[in-house]
């Protein structure tokens, strides 16, 4: 949760990825980086040689028509007061291993946050009133997942700079009581103290101060009376220092579900959902001031494994855990009592509904919890579908209804669970015809069972073959033997119609429709004749038919994934082959594409956006990301992978060149109608990744996130 720093370290990177371009005209030195940029405000820029020696290496200047150059083999560096465009240049001797240089910058991202006018040298007297420059800001990143378009406007990262060594700068903070503060970083040329103060009409205190090659995310509560205000102070004689921070509130005002401050315990109405194998992640924040701490309440259901991924700020000891399952007639099952950390795995009851993580702590703290399992829900149930049938008037949401038709359902049977229920209504008069059509070779049994809808009675029941069931709710039973093995099962209800009673004599009446029978006859027959003409070229002189156009499409795209694996293959990529592929690929059908890739490791549909990722080649790290937008555009776009669990993951490379940090993609706009795809190596050793697709659509943030993650560990 690194805030609006996120973004800008992706620019940052863009001026970090160097690249041998030319040759220095005046020596056997090479131009590593040029580049140029507009902004008004400090600037500092500075590259560092990581190896013994970089010789030959120089930063040349140009701020306002003033050019300034810094020669030195292992640091070199440039700060200054920009009102418009600054350029530069790095050059080095031929040989020097751009992987071995580190870049950073500090310029105005933002007008509101850079320092124009010089800030106050100390915390104003307490009592003392008048308009003192200040930040006003507050997360959006509260207990829901934070997709990267919160990313962008989590926090302030500002911009100022000491002007000599006498001078300081005090800022204030806005917020309250129960605000949780984070200092995520201070970056400047010269080392520097934070120092943080309380402010009221009786008196001003210095609670802390933090140097900056210390500050890396730092918690703490925003002061219980008075107002918080910064203080940035030279640590050492320097001169002119250009500066940049990061500060993010988290306001306990909005940290649950519908607004107020989390409870302990839950009080703020039905559990926070589950989906499919794992639920979001969910994080929030708790003050030093909150003796009651927070509370978590997640979806869950009976008789399933799950893994808690918990993290906590603040090391061993910092937090008090407990955990508890509610049960469907009230009570609750203790888990875990005083814990410093999540259990392993959880093991859920036969009558589980939810799963509450109760936490206080000793000090301001951040605090995720993510669930998962492998353990899919019997239909669309979480957990375990249950194993008897409801009494009458107690069916409720345990029991999932299913519906006559087309979709199919399916769950698990194994080591102590031998039967599952289902319920189906049928709402036809006369009543319809039912059967199980079983998809898939599986041991379970399937019993049909009609009830009488006021005592709950079996009156009648079938192996799953044909039956005809009476209008109301029944069930359907699915079984198996004692077995230690888990039996999966597939199904559907297919719609076979009403059941007419019979009844009466009936008449012959055809004879009366002959002429709409002929009628009928020839104008269902008339669009054949219109076939006929469009196709005469084939059909008389040979021409190529739609079918020969789709399968040279088909040659075509099958060609291209050839190319991209083996360029991609090579020790040595060639980049403009890749590119040329994925672009060729972008300019076919996306319906061709998805056929000739085959099936995608992972997909994810929305009405505004579709997500597809396929394996370029087995045994390596690199993905294709294909992306279809819908009917409106998007700005702003950001992809983020991430590791859900396992070891950290980030990207290695992306083509066609895109900006990228870490985990984070930057799209930019994606047009109605348009379609991209991207090659991305990616680098560590996850054992699962999740993808985050976000952006402005229509002027609102949108997010799509895929509601499971991709098993990497293969």
């Amino acid at each position: 949760m690194q805030g609006v720093r996120t973004w800008l370290l992706a620019v940052v990177l863009t001026l970090s990825a160097f690249s041998i371009c030319t040759t220095a005209q005046d020596d056997d030195r090479v131009i590593l980086r040029d580049d140029s940029f507009s902004t008004s405000g400090p600037v500092w820029i500075s590259v560092t040689c990581t190896e013994v020696s970089c010789p030959g290496m120089e930063l040349v200047v140009t701020a306002d028509a003033n050019e300034t150059s810094h020669s030195d083999s292992h640091h070199v560096q440039w700060a200054g007061w920009v009102d418009e465009t600054v350029s530069w240049a790095l050059l080095a001797e031929d040989g020097t291993d751009v992987a071995h240089l580190d870049l950073e910058v500090v310029m105005s991202w933002q007008e509101d946050w850079t320092e124009y006018d010089d800030l106050p040298n100390i915390v104003p007297p307490p009592g003392a009133q008048g308009e003192y420059p200040q930040i006003d800001t507050v997360s959006p990143c509260q207990l829901h997942h934070c997709a990267a378009i919160d990313l962008l406007s989590e926090g302030v990262l500002y911009v100022g700079a000491l002007e000599n060594l006498s001078d300081k700068d005090a800022l204030r903070i806005v917020g309250d009581a129960g605000d949780v503060m984070l200092l995520n970083s201070l970056r400047g040329p010269e080392e520097m103290n934070m120092e943080i103060w309380q402010r009221n009409t009786d008196s001003k205190i210095l609670l802390e101060s933090i140097s900056s090659d210390e500050l890396e995310s730092h918690y703490f509560d925003y002061p219980p009376e008075g107002e918080l205000w910064l203080r940035l102070v030279h640590a050492t004689e320097a001169d002119y220092s250009p500066y940049e921070f990061e500060v993010i509130r988290f306001d306990d005002d909005t940290e649950a579900p519908g607004g107020g401050e989390l409870s302990n315990p839950w009080t703020h109405g039905n559990p926070l959902p589950f989906y499919g194998h794992s639920s979001l992640l969910y994080y929030g924040h708790i003050a030093g001031e909150d003796p009651e701490g927070d509370s978590l309440l997640i979806d869950s259901g009976p008789k399933m494994h799950i893994e808690p991924n918990c993290m906590f700020t603040g090391g061993q000891g910092a937090v008090n855990l407990d955990i508890v399952l509610h049960e469907r007639d009230g009570s609750t099952v203790v888990v875990t009592q005083n814990a410093y950390s999540c259990p392993d795995s959880i093991q859920t009851t036969e009558q589980t509904e939810s799963i509450e993580f109760r936490i206080t702590s000793v000090g301001a703290i951040a605090w995720g919890i993510y669930l998962r399992t492998d353990d899919s829900g019997d239909g669309s149930l979480v957990g375990d579908a249950p194993d008897i049938i409801w009494a009458p008037g107690e069916l409720d949401q345990w029991w999932q209804v299913l519906t006559l038709g087309q979709p199919s359902f399916q769950g698990n049977l194994g080591p102590g669970d031998f039967v599952d229920v289902f319920a189906f209504n049928i709402t036809e008069e006369n009543g319809s015809y039912v059967r199980v059509d079983t998809i898939g070779d599986s041991v379970a049994s399937y019993r049909l069972l009609t009830l009488n809808q006021v005592t709950g009675d079996v009156e009648n029941s079938t192996d799953g073959s044909m039956m005809i069931v009476p209008p109301g709710t029944h069930a359907l039973v699915i079984e198996i033997g004692d077995t230690n093995q888990t039996v999966e099962y597939r199904f559907s209800l297919p719609y076979n119609g009403p059941y007419e009673p019979e009844g009466g004599e009936y008449l012959d009446l055809s004879y009366r429709a002959k002429n709409f029978y002929i009628f009928a006859g020839i104008f269902l027959l008339s669009p054949l004749l219109l076939v006929i003409w469009w196709n005469r070229g084939a059909i008389f002189s040979g021409a190529p038919l739609a079918s020969d156009i789709e399968e040279h499409e088909r040659r075509r795209l099958r060609r291209l994934r050839e190319r991209l694996a083996e360029a991609l293959a090579e020790e040595t990529v060639d980049e403009s082959e890749v590119e040329y592929a994925l672009r060729q690929m972008g300019d076919s059908p996306w319906r061709a594409v998805v056929q000739d890739w085959g099936e995608p490791l992972l997909r994810h549909m929305t009405e505004q956006i579709e997500i597809c990722v396929w394996r370029i080649s087995e045994g390596d790290a690199t993905l294709l990301l294909g992306i279809r937008v819908a009917d409106e555009p998007w700005e702003l776009a950001a992809m983020r992978i991430h590791a859900p669990e396992g070891a950290k993951v980030g990207i290695a490379a992306v083509s066609p060149s895109r900006l990228f940090q870490g985990g984070e993609i930057f799209l930019d706009k994606m047009p109605a109608d348009s379609k991209m795809f991207l090659s991305l190596t990616l680098e560590g050793n996850p054992s699962s990744l999740g993808f985050q697709l976000s952006g402005l659509v229509g002027g609102q943030p949108l997010a799509a996130v895929p509601n499971r993650v991709l098993d990497w560990s293969d």
